[in-house]
């Protein structure tokens, strides 16, 4: 299974319910599990998420964060991807968090800056092929 995670690391005010980039993924990869979520989202869902990690074979994570956001109730989701032995994740970054580069970084996890849908779609094809 391929997973797909989408995480909105933001202020509650500024979560978005709808998404260009995940509604072209949906189109663009029909077979992927979608799995979105915010740093406000109940432990429950995000414990969801982790339990899809356990069943993927290939994972993609998009991370839309503002800078000064903490990781919230997301954190054990994110620490599960960079900590996976078994599953080398993709990772594309909308805008920064320290937080999350620090933890990639402590972990020798690579991510890619967000450059577009178009340029997304690329790499994640190659990703998957």
């Amino acid at each position: 299974m391929t997973l797909f995670i989408h995480l909105q690391i933001k202020p509650i005010e500024q979560i978005q319910f709808s998404n260009e980039w995940m509604g072209i993924m949906k189109t663009e990869f029909p077979e992927a599990l979608i799995f979105e979520a915010d740093s406000h989202s109940e432990p429950f869902v995000i414990g969801q998420g982790v339990s899809f990690l356990k069943e993927a074979k290939k994972v993609v994570m998009f991370l839309d964060s503002n800078p000064n956001e903490k990781l919230g109730t997301c954190a054990p989701l994110i620490e599960k991807v960079l900590r996976d032995k078994a599953v080398t994740p993709f990772i594309l970054m909308q805008g920064q968090n320290a937080m999350f580069e620090k933890m990639a970084k402590m972990m020798m996890k690579q991510f890619s800056e967000y450059e577009g849908v178009e340029e997304s779609l690329v790499q994640i094809s190659r990703f998957l092929n």
